[in-house]
């Protein structure tokens, strides 16, 4: 009983090792002290943290409205966590020429954070600012 229960124990931790990439295991062993954190508004979830803030376009924060002229004001992040994708990307109507977009929601309560963008080249988080908080505390 005991092998097994270990054999079992084993064959987890290698399956959730190989779904995590290079950049998240280092992130995990670096809890990014001192930076600010941006969590879920709605559940308090952590999403990313101010270090990964980037320039798209020149610029971090967008103002974008969708087909439905619902106005979005996103910022860009080179990371997130703590999400999940809906649907498959598509490119129609993206707001960033040449990437697909993706909608994620928040992972514990399924609020809509924003978008992940992709490219043949990069990629990047569009997060909707309004449904994330700064947590300042260090």
């Amino acid at each position: 009983m005991y092998l097994v229960l270990n054999y079992i124990y084993l064959k987890k931790t290698i399956q959730d090792t190989e779904l995590v990439t290079t950049e998240e295991r280092e992130i995990k062993k670096s809890p990014q002290k001192g930076k600010i954190r941006y969590l879920c508004k709605k559940c308090k979830t952590l999403i990313t943290w101010s270090t990964y803030k980037i320039n798209v376009k020149d610029k971090f924060i967008h103002v974008c409205a969708n087909p439905h002229g619902i106005i979005f004001e996103i910022g860009c992040f080179s990371y997130a966590q703590n999400y999940v994708p809906v649907d498959s990307p598509t490119l129609e109507f993206t707001w960033f020429p040449g990437y697909a977009w993706q909608i994620i929601l928040c992972a514990n309560c399924l609020t809509h954070l924003g978008w992940l963008y992709l490219s043949d080249k990069d990629h990047f988080w569009g997060l909707i600012l309004k449904n994330l908080i700064e947590d300042k505390r260090l």
